[in-house]
């Protein structure tokens, strides 16, 4: 357990390490090239885009050809994401095929992701010992110490790429390592339309779109710091580090939380946070009340993503039958994915627009509506 455990942190940790130039510094890299936030929202929405169909497309290679598995789709991934880096390390003189480039290798970074979830449900549905909570956790510190390391080389664009593509060939050699396990796919060969699940269970769909419109200021906050903090003060790296590193306790810890909590409590609790966590950030736009509140905002990312995203998973599985599991997933994983594309634009354009006050006055009215859809999904599945 222990050595099988340690790969698959290894295997999360690279993974991190390399989204973490995906998901905090590609608006910083791009602003250094003389992008507005408008455009970037567009080249950033791209990417999430192209995630949602590259997803499916993963998983429909591994339905039809047989000899394709999980450590080979992760392999392709990473060799891909460091080709498209290296090419716009070689080619970033030309702004807009650098920044068709970022978009693609953001593309896959973000699309690879279920494949290494995939991995871990893997053993832990074959009944094997693997701590993934543990696992993740690692995966967010490694993410934290990504964000040090890439914060101190923010203003060296070549130099960030050549890191992620030393962290892409990690990711290559430690995926090897697993054994060619066959993809999930498989599963999705059951009875009925992919689409009944939304006929079947109204409630978990509700829930869904809650999830989709609590992730939309989410990921504003997370992609948009750069022009965040310009407003509100702190330090970009810092704040990213601590929200990375608090999130480890919490979810090394919510598989035994949710022995003594229910899932129902634990994800409206974690969503109410979303509330407090936006509003300091809004009040540090409009009140000198300096960056403390920066801080204690990332600092308070323990109590809401590290909570909601496990407990979303498991709510997920518990609410849909045997047979429709991988497509709830899936439908879950969408709205993350559809939730990339509307903050990219919506964070993009009303920055541009309307500055960073503003755009957070629209978070936190998002978040409210959020907290209410999953109370209403929650409420009416009970």
């Amino acid at each position: 357990m222990k050595l099988r455990t340690f790969r698959f942190s290894l295997l999360q940790g690279f993974y991190w390490m390399g989204a973490c130039m995906v998901y905090a510094y590609a608006e910083r890299m791009l602003l250094s090239c003389g992008f507005q936030t408008g455009t970037i929202g567009l080249i950033l929405a791209f990417s999430y885009l192209s995630a949602i169909f590259l997803q499916p497309a993963l998983a429909a290679a591994a339905d039809r050809a047989r000899r394709v598995t999980l450590r080979l789709g992760i392999t392709v991934c990473a060799a891909l994401s460091a080709a498209f880096a290296l090419a716009a390390l070689f080619g970033s003189r030309v702004l807009a095929v650098f920044a068709a480039l970022l978009g693609a290798l953001s593309g896959v970074t973000l699309a690879v992701q279920p494949l290494i979830n995939s991995v871990g449900f893997h053993y832990i549905d074959s009944g094997q010992d693997l701590n993934y909570s543990f696992a993740r956790g690692v995966g967010s510190v490694a993410y934290a110490l990504a964000s040090l390391l890439f914060g101190a080389l923010a203003a060296r664009t070549k130099t960030m790429l050549a890191v992620y593509v030393v962290m892409q060939a990690g990711l290559f050699v430690v995926a090897l390592t697993f054994a060619p396990h066959k993809s999930g796919a498989a599963v999705l060969e059951t009875p009925g339309s992919p689409f009944g699940v939304l006929r079947r269970y109204p409630a978990f769909v509700l829930f869904c779109v809650g999830t989709l419109v609590l992730t939309v200021p989410h990921m504003v906050l997370n992609s948009y710091l750069a022009s965040i903090t310009k407003i509100t003060g702190g330090d970009m790296s810092v704040m990213i580090a601590i929200a990375a590193l608090v999130e480890f306790p919490a979810m090394t810890a919510y598989s035994y939380i949710r022995k003594r909590i229910p899932d129902r409590v634990l994800l409206v609790a974690s969503a109410s946070v979303y509330l407090l966590k936006t509003g300091l950030l809004l009040f540090a736009a409009y009140l000198p009340i300096g960056a403390w509140a920066v801080y204690v905002s990332a600092a308070l990312q323990m109590l809401c993503y590290a909570v909601y995203a496990p407990a979303s998973m498991y709510f997920a599985n518990d609410s849909v039958r045997e047979t429709d599991r991988v497509k709830g997933q899936m439908l879950l994983t969408e709205a993350g994915l559809f939730a990339g594309v509307l903050s990219m634009l919506l964070g993009g354009f009303a920055i541009e627009l309307f500055g960073v006050g503003i755009t957070l006055i629209l978070c936190e009215a998002l978040v409210a509506a959020g907290v209410l859809l999953v109370w209403l999904a929650l409420r009416k599945r009970a």
